[in-house]
C-alpha cells in the first residue's frame, strides 16, 4: 500500500506517532547532511564536523523532509528561470497588413493567386492584407513546459505543507504569481517527453528535471521510508551515541571521511570501520569559538598551528586550528576532508596528508594536491582575518619559484598579501637602531627550519630622506643578503607521526602529538669562519617565532609608505645554453642585484647580453639555475609561439622585470632584434617528472662468430684479416724475439784449398749431399773461436746453408761434430721494452678480440687445429712464467694475455687473479675484468662475489672492463648487488667531480673518468632486464638516476671548461647539435639518464680494447 505525502502531513497535523517519527527522521538526516547544489546528493563530510552537527539541536520549527529537499534543490534555479526563460525562434502563417510583411513562402503566393485581379496591386486593392510568414521568439518549449508542470505540482504540495505543518515557503507566492503571468499562459502542456539536451545539460533546467523526477516518485519513497523506521532509529541512536562520546571531551576521535546516502538513510565510514576513539585523562573543551580580527596580520604558516600577530598589541598567538588536509582515495572515488578542528589525524594508507608546513618544504609541493590544500587553508585564513593586509613569513632559503603555490593562493584571498623573509622579521623584532654604528653594520640571523639551518646576513644602509621622515630608524634601512646553508645543520622536518597533533598510524596505533624541538644554537665564532658569511656585529639565533617583527615593520612602513625599510638581494638566476660548443650559464640576474620590496611596482633588471634562439625547434625550454649550484632549480623557462619553428637563428633582447610578491614575480620577454616575430613571454614551468618504465638502453654490439673472426675488415681498407692465424703468427714472432733457436745445419766436405779474394779474404768451396752446386765458404762466416786456418781441403765441416740468387753460401761454419741448443736472449732493459711493445702491438688486439663475448677454444664452433695449437701455446706461456731470466714486466704482459682467455686460462693465471681479489690488492683491473668473461666457472663466480662484497675503486674498474667484455655480464648481478654498485659508483662520480684543477689535468683522472662513465653506460642495460625490480633501478624517475645525471653534468662542465679529451673504449655513433663539443660518451649518458627520446638514435658500434 502506497502512503501519500498528503496522508503523512494530515496525520502529522493530527499528531500521529508514525508520521511524527517519519518526518523526525528525515528532518534529522537533512540537518546533518550537506547536499551538492548540482546533483542534490549528500556530500561526504569529515567525522568531527558531522559529530558537532549531531550535538546541535534544531533551532527552528521547520520540518526538513523530502519535499523540503526537492524545494531547496530547485529554489535558486526556479527563481532564475522565472526571470529569464529559454526562448526559441518560431515561424507561422498569419494574415498581415501589407506594410508589415517581411517574408513570403509558397503558401503566400498560392493564397494570393486565388484572389481576383490580374496584378498584385489589383489583388490587394480591396483588402490590403495578405497571408505571410511571421517570425517571433517563443517560450513554448519542452523545457519551459516541464518547468510549468513542475512548479504547478510543487505549489500544490507547498500549499498542503502550509495547511498541515503551518510553514509557508516564500517560493510558493513567487510560483503563484508567475503562473498568473502572460508568460506562463503562453506555455503549453507538458507531454512527458524524453528529456532533451537542455534539460540534461543546462545548469538550472537540469535541477528542475531532477526535482521533477523526485516528485514523481515521492509517494513511493515515503512508503519505503515508512517501512524502514526501526532500522533508521537504530542508525540515529548509534551516531547520537558517538556524538555524545565526542561532545563530553573525554575521548579523542581519529578523523576520517563519512559517506552519505539520502535515499537509503545510510551513513558509512571509510572502509566500513567504526569511528576510532581513545580515552584521555584531561577533558577537552568542544565548540571553541575562533575569534576574528580586522587588523593587519603577520602570520607564520610553516607550523601546523600558524602563529600570528596583529596590530592590537596582544603579542603573538597561535590559531586553534590544525592546518591539515587529507585526500582519501579508493579506486576511482576520492574524498577531501579538512582537519582544522580535529582531535587526531588518521594516517591511513589510502589518505594523502598535507599540512601547511608541507606547502613550504615538501619536494613535490607544486602538484595539484598541494594547490587544493593551499586553497582550503587560505579560505580558512580569510574567515579568521578580515583585513586585506596579510604579511606571511617565508623561510630565507626558499626562492620565489618554490613558494609559487602558497603565494598565488594567498594573493587570491588577500589583496595586500606580502611575503617577508624570516630573517628580516627577526631583525625588526630584536635589533635596536640605536646600536647601529654606521653603514655596513651587519647582523646574522640563524634560522633552523625545514630541515636546514641557514645564516642570513642583513646589512644596514643609510638613507638621508629616511632619517628625516622616520627619525626612530636613525636613517638606516636593512638589506638582506642571500642566505648561506650551514653544513651539518640539518634538522628534522615534522611529517607523518611527527605532527603537532595526535595521530593514528597505518597500523591503527595511537601516537601522541610531537612538540617542536628547540633549534640548535650556533656560536657567532663558528659563523665567522664560514667564508660566505664573514664578519658581523651581532648574531640572532631564532628560537621564537618572529611574527612580532613583521607587524612592527608594517607599522613603521605605514609612516613612510614610499621609502621601503628593507631591500632584498634577489638570488643569482641563470639558464643553460649552448655557447662555444658547450653548455654554459647565461645570467639573467647577476650577483648582488638589489630590489625594493613594493607590491604592484615591477622593477626592470637589465640583461646586457643578447640571446640567440636556434632555428628548427617547435618550442624552447631552458633549465633554471640559482647561484653557483650545479643542480638545476627544478623549473625551466619555456617559450611557445605560432612563429616556431624558426627558419633561421634569431638574436633576441631579453627584458626581465621583477615584481615583489606577485603571482609571477619574474617576467621574461624575448624580443627579436630584427622584429621577425612578436615578443614572446617565457612561462616558468616546474620540471615535470614523467614516470618512464621503458626508457631506452644502450645495445651491446653484435658478437662475432668464429667464422667472422676469419675475415675481420681492416681499417681504411677493403682487405680482411684472419685473427686466428694472426694469433698463431704473433705468438711465433714473440718466441723469436725472446729465444735464440738453432737453425738446421748441413754437413759438407771442403774440396779446394783456401784462395784469396780481392780484399785479402780467404775462401774455398765445399760439397754436400743436399745440393749439387758447390757451397761458398768465407773466413768471415766461421763461428766465434774458429779460424779458416783450422781447416784444410778434404776435411768435413758443418754450416747453415743459405741461398741467394741461385748461388749457395755457408753461415755459422764449424766442425762436423758441432751442435747448438735453444737459449734465451739476454733480456736487458731495451729488449724488455721491445718485447712489451711487440706484445701490445701484435698480440693484444687479436687475443682480446678472439676471446671476447665469452668465446673459448672448447666451443664446438672453434676450429680444431686452432684449439690444438692454442693449447700448446698456453703451456708455452705458463713455462715462460717460471723462467727466472725473463723480467717481471714481460711476465706481467704474459699474465694479462692468459687472463684474456677467461675460461681457457690455466691454473697458474687463475691463482694469480684469486690472490689479488682475496687480498684486495688489484694490480691490473683490466686483466681481472677480462678474466671474468661470462662468469660461468666457479672460480669466476667466487671472484665476482668477492669484488661485490668489497666495492673498492679497483673493483668498479674491474666491472667497467667486464661489462663491455661480455654481453650478459650485467645479468650475473642480482638486485642487491646492483644497488650496492650504483651507490659506490655515485660516490666515485662525486669524488671525480670534486677534483682539483691540477688533478683534472692528470692522465689517471681522465682514465678514471672514462672507466666510471663506461661502467655507468653498461649498467644502463639493466633497463632491458626481465626482472621488474632490476628493470626499474635506473629508470629516469629514480632518485639514484637523477643523482647520477647531476654528477654526469658536473663532470661534463669540468671536461668542457678544462678542454681535456676523454677517450672511451666504447665507440658511439650519435647525432649531436652542430658545434656541440661534449664528448660522445658524456652526451650519450645525458640522453640515457634523462630518458630523452634522442637516446633511441644512439648506436654502440664496437668496443675497442687496444692499449
Amino acid at each position: 500500500m502506497t502512503i501519500t505525502l498528503q496522508k503523512v502531513y494530515i496525520d502529522y497535523h493530527a499528531k500521529e506517532k508514525y508520521a511524527r517519527t517519519l518526518l523526525g527522521q528525515l528532518d534529522w538526516f537533512c540537518r546533518i547532511a550537506d547536499f551538492d547544489p548540482k546533483t542534490g546528493l549528500a556530500l561526504p563530510q569529515a567525522l568531527t564536523g558531522f559529530l558537532a552537527k549531531v550535538t546541535q539541536p534544531a533551532n527552528d520549527f521547520l520540518v526538513l523532509d523530502r519535499l523540503w529537499r526537492i524545494t531547496e534543490h530547485s529554489r535558486a534555479s526556479v527563481e532564475r528561470l522565472f526571470r529569464s526563460l529559454n526562448e526559441s525562434p518560431r515561424r507561422e502563417q498569419a494574415l498581415l497588413a501589407v506594410h508589415s510583411v517581411r517574408e513570403l513562402d509558397a503558401n503566400s503566393f498560392i493564397k494570393l493567386s486565388n484572389r481576383p485581379g490580374r496584378t498584385i496591386r489589383e489583388k490587394l486593392a480591396g483588402k490590403p492584407y495578405m497571408q505571410a510568414v511571421r517570425r517571433f521568439q517563443s517560450i513554448d518549449l519542452p523545457e519551459n513546459r516541464l518547468l510549468k508542470a513542475f512548479v504547478r505540482h510543487l505549489a500544490e504540495l507547498l500549499e498542503l505543507r502550509r495547511d498541515c505543518l503551518g510553514h509557508e515557503d516564500e517560493l510558493l507566492q513567487k510560483i503563484q504569481s508567475w503562473l498568473r503571468s502572460d508568460e506562463a499562459q503562453a506555455i503549453g502542456k507538458w507531454d512527458n517527453l524524453p528529456p532533451n539536451n537542455t534539460l540534461l545539460a543546462h545548469r538550472d533546467y537540469r535541477r528542475v528535471w531532477d526535482s521533477w523526477r523526485w516528485l514523481q516518485t515521492l509517494d513511493d519513497d515515503i512508503t519505503h521510508d515508512l517501512s524502514q523506521l526501526e532500522e533508521r532509529k537504530q542508525i540515529m541512536c548509534r551516531w547520537q551515541q558517538y556524538a555524545r562520546m565526542w561532545a563530553d571531551g573525554n575521548n579523542l576521535v581519529a578523523e576520517m571521511p563519512l559517506l552519505f546516502d539520502y535515499e537509503s538513510f545510510k551513513i558509512l565510514t571509510w572502509a566500513s570501520k567504526d569511528p576510532l576513539f581513545k580515552e584521555v585523562k584531561q577533558k577537552m573543551h568542544r565548540h571553541v569559538h575562533q575569534s576574528t580580527s580586522t587588523e593587519p596580520i603577520c602570520i607564520d604558516l610553516t607550523v601546523l598551528h600558524p602563529r600570528y600577530a596583529s596590530g592590537d598589541r596582544k603579542g603573538s598567538q597561535s590559531l586553534a586550528d590544525a592546518f591539515l588536509w587529507q585526500r582519501w582515495q579508493c579506486d576511482d572515488e576520492a574524498v577531501d576532508i579538512e582537519l582544522f578542528g580535529s582531535d587526531a589525524a588518521w594516517l591511513h594508507p589510502a589518505a594523502t596528508t598535507i599540512s601547511a608546513t608541507d606547502l613550504f618544504f615538501a619536494k613535490d609541493n607544486t602538484t595539484e594536491l598541494f594547490d587544493h590544500a593551499a586553497h582550503v587553508f587560505t579560505i580558512r585564513l580569510s574567515k579568521a582575518f578580515k583585513n586585506d593586509t596579510l604579511i606571511w613569513l617565508a623561510p630565507d632559503f626558499l626562492n620565489d619559484f618554490e613558494l609559487e603555490v602558497i603565494r598565488r593562493n594567498l594573493n587570491a584571498r588577500f589583496l595586500d598579501a606580502e611575503p617577508l623573509p624570516r630573517s628580516v622579521a627577526a631583525v625588526f623584532a630584536q635589533a635596536d637602531p640605536a646600536k647601529i654604528t654606521g653603514e655596513g653594520y651587519s647582523i646574522v640571523v640563524v634560522d633552523s627550519i625545514g630541515g636546514k639551518t641557514t645564516a642570513t646576513k642583513v646589512v644596514a644602509k643609510f638613507d638621508k630622506d629616511l632619517a628625516k621622515r622616520l627619525p626612530i630608524t636613525k636613517g638606516f634601512y636593512w638589506e638582506r643578503c642571500p642566505p648561506v646553508v650551514i653544513p651539518g645543520g640539518e634538522t628534522e622536518i615534522p611529517t607523518g607521526s611527527g605532527y603537532d597533533i595526535a595521530t593514528l598510524d597505518a597500523k591503527e596505533q595511537w601516537r601522541d602529538a610531537t612538540r617542536p624541538t628547540r633549534p640548535p644554537f650556533i656560536e657567532a665564532a663558528h659563523l665567522k669562519r664560514v667564508p660566505d658569511i664573514g664578519n658581523f656585529a651581532f648574531c640572532i639565533n631564532l628560537t621564537e617565532n618572529p611574527v612580532m617583527g613583521g607587524i612592527h615593520l608594517h607599522a613603521l612602513q605605514q609612516q613612510v609608505a614610499d621609502i621601503p625599510l628593507w631591500r632584498d638581494q634577489i638570488p643569482e638566476l641563470s639558464i643553460k645554453v649552448m655557447k662555444d660548443g658547450r653548455q654554459q650559464r647565461f645570467h639573467l640576474v647577476s650577483r648582488g642585484t638589489t630590489v625594493k620590496p613594493s607590491r604592484g611596482k615591477p622593477i626592470s633588471i637589465p640583461v646586457e647580453e643578447a640571446f640567440t634562439l636556434p632555428d628548427g625547434k617547435l618550442h624552447y625550454s631552458f633549465p633554471l639555475y640559482i647561484g653557483d649550484n650545479a643542480n638545476d632549480l627544478g623549473f625551466s623557462a619555456r617559450l611557445d609561439s605560432p612563429a616556431f619553428p624558426l627558419k633561421k637563428m634569431a638574436e633576441c633582447e631579453l627584458i626581465l622585470t621583477f615584481e615583489y610578491g606577485a603571482d609571477d614575480p619574474y617576467k621574461l620577454v624575448f624580443t627579436p632584434r630584427d622584429r621577425s616575430f612578436p615578443p614572446i613571454r617565457a612561462t616558468w614551468r616546474r620540471t615535470e617528472e614523467i614516470i618512464i618504465t621503458d626508457a631506452p638502453w644502450p645495445l651491446y654490439p653484435a658478437p662475432m662468430t668464429w667464422a667472422d673472426l676469419r675475415c675481420v675488415p681492416k681499417p681504411f681498407s677493403n682487405e680482411t684479416s684472419d685473427l686466428l692465424e694472426w694469433v698463431r703468427s704473433a705468438i711465433n714472432q714473440f718466441d723469436n724475439d725472446l729465444y735464440i733457436r738453432p737453425k738446421p745445419r748441413t754437413t759438407g766436405l771442403i774440396t779446394k784449398k783456401w784462395l784469396i779474394d780481392k780484399n785479402g779474404g780467404h775462401f774455398t768451396f765445399a760439397t754436400c749431399n743436399s745440393i749439387q752446386e758447390p757451397v761458398f765458404i768465407h773466413q768471415k762466416n766461421f763461428i766465434c773461436g774458429l779460424e779458416f786456418s783450422d781447416f784444410t781441403d778434404g776435411e768435413y765441416i758443418s754450416f747453415e746453408l743459405q741461398e741467394r740468387e741461385g748461388k749457395y753460401y755457408a753461415r755459422s761454419v764449424a766442425r762436423a761434430s758441432y751442435t747448438e741448443g735453444v737459449r734465451l736472449r739476454d733480456c736487458d732493459d731495451d729488449l724488455a721494452k721491445n718485447l712489451i711493445s711487440g706484445v701490445r702491438k701484435r698480440l693484444y688486439f687479436p687475443i682480446i678480440q678472439v676471446w671476447r663475448d665469452g668465446r673459448s677454444i672448447v666451443d664446438p664452433e672453434c676450429p680444431e687445429d686452432f684449439a690444438d695449437s692454442i693449447e700448446g701455446n698456453i703451456e708455452y706461456f705458463v713455462a715462460l712464467l717460471s723462467e727466472s731470466a725473463i723480467p717481471d714486466s714481460v711476465k706481467g704482459e704474459v699474465r694479462f694475455l692468459l687472463a684474456c682467455l677467461h675460461k681457457d686460462a690455466p691454473a697458474e693465471c687463475v691463482q694469480w687473479i684469486k690472490n689479488q681479489t682475496e687480498h684486495a690488492v688489484i694490480a691490473d683491473p683490466r686483466a681481472i675484468g677480462f678474466a671474468l668473461g661470462e662468469v660461468s666457472l666457479q672460480w669466476q663466480k667466487d671472484v665476482l662475489s668477492r669484488l661485490v662484497a668489497s666495492l673498492s675503486n679497483d673493483a668498479l674498474s674491474v666491472f667497467a672492463y667486464a661489462i663491455w667484455r661480455e654481453q650478459h655480464f650485467v645479468e650475473r648481478l642480482n638486485s642487491q648487488d646492483l644497488k650496492s654498485v650504483l651507490n659506490a659508483l655515485t660516490n666515485r662520480l662525486i669524488k671525480i667531480a670534486s677534483a682539483s684543477q691540477k688533478n683534472v689535468r692528470d692522465k689517471s683522472w681522465r682514465r678514471t673518468v672514462a672507466e666510471t662513465l663506461e661502467l655507468l653506460l653498461g649498467l644502463l642495460r639493466t633497463r632491458a632486464s626481465a626482472d621488474p625490480e632490476i628493470k626499474v633501478l635506473l629508470q629516469p624517475h629514480e632518485i639514484v638516476t637523477k643523482e647520477l645525471a647531476r654528477q654526469v653534468e658536473r663532470v661534463t662542465d669540468i671536461v668542457l671548461q678544462s678542454n681535456i679529451p676523454i677517450f672511451s673504449r666504447v665507440q658511439i655513433n650519435i647525432q649531436k647539435p652542430e658545434g656541440d663539443r661534449t664528448p660522445d660518451l658524456l652526451y650519450a649518458l645525458r640522453l640515457y639518464l634523462t630518458g630523452d627520446d634522442g637516446a633511441n638514435a644512439i648506436h654502440i658500434s664496437s668496443v675497442s680494447e687496444g692499449d
